[in-house]
């Protein structure tokens, strides 16, 4: 069974993470998700306080590792020793992705130097002052890297993920309670057709290698 880490900080946007927490939360039987922090709970832009299930060095442990937003918090964490020191990622093994301003993360680690990304429009400018070159796009794909940028663009975040381990059926099944009524050949278009831009432009030479299989 796969493991994911969706990683939060004080003050992170709530539909970032409750969304992504609760899509990823469909799956009982071929993942588990942690949620990792550093502290016992961290509490979200809109004082809604989640506990968390262990601490950011945990990471290290997990086959794909999410970074949720947060318009305070990020700048916030960035600054944090605690939390920056405890980023231990591999992106030869480990699925790695953000979405909106959880790029910044990835971009402070060096994860995307020399390839494009994505964030939220709002946080462009400030990514790019960076180094890092901001597409305006939903979904950017680097090999076994992708960054997400607008709340909705997470029905591509966790369907590449899903698709990454398992394939596209698994992407429809962990979407199809939320796809509106009477949409859903307009979404699976819109959803396959993003997965598929963004993979087919990413470099070449990543392959993501399982670590845990029962």
């Amino acid at each position: 069974m796969y493991q994911i880490a969706i990683v939060i900080f004080d003050d992170f946007t709530d539909i970032d993470f409750f969304l992504l927490r609760d899509i990823l939360g469909r799956s009982q039987s071929d993942w588990t998700v942690k949620v990792l922090g550093t502290k016992s709970s961290h509490r979200s832009s809109l004082g809604m306080a989640v506990k968390t299930d262990g601490h950011l060095s945990e990471m290290s442990q997990s086959d794909a590792v999410l970074f949720s937003s947060g318009y305070r918090g990020v700048p916030a964490a960035l600054k944090d020793p605690e939390f920056m020191d405890s980023l231990r990622l591999n992106p030869d093994q480990q699925l790695i992705g953000s979405i909106c301003a959880g790029a910044f993360f990835l971009a402070r680690l060096g994860l995307l130097d020399g390839q494009p990304a994505t964030t939220h429009p709002d946080a462009k400018t400030a990514l790019e002052a960076e180094g890092i070159q901001v597409l305006d796009k939903p979904f950017v794909v680097n090999g076994n890297i992708a960054t997400a940028g607008g709340c909705l663009s997470q029905m591509y975040l966790t369907g590449w993920l899903a698709e990454r381990f398992y394939g596209v059926e698994k992407r429809r099944e962990i979407h199809r309670q939320l796809i509106p009524a009477g949409q859903k050949e307009v979404f699976e278009a819109l959803i396959s057709q993003s997965i598929a831009e963004a993979s087919n432009e990413s470099v070449t030479g990543f392959i993501f290698i399982a670590r845990k299989q029962v």
